[in-house]
């Protein structure tokens, strides 16, 4: 095998690991929204969303690309400014 093979074989396991680890992120912040998640209307606040995962070791950076992450792909969207809502 070659160098240069060898180098894409690499670049493609290191960029599917992002994915995995990525994915892993988005998942932890769906627990975290299921768990916070109280009554019938299936509302959080977003800061408390942001409390909790802070606590875990996320960035408020990373919390909020999460969010849109998760809104785009339509699993959660914003009820009011401020909460998120589950779908």
């Amino acid at each position: 095998m070659d160098f240069d093979k060898l180098m894409k074989y690499q670049n493609m396991l290191q960029n599917r690991l992002r994915q995995e680890e990525q994915t892993d992120r988005k998942i932890d912040i769906l627990s975290i929204i299921n768990r916070l998640t109280s009554g019938p209307k299936n509302i959080v606040q977003k800061e408390q969303i942001v409390l909790e995962a802070s606590s875990m070791g996320f960035t408020e950076e990373e919390i909020d690309s999460l969010i849109d992450t998760l809104i785009e792909d339509n699993i959660i969207y914003v009820s009011s400014p401020g909460y998120i809502k589950k779908r």
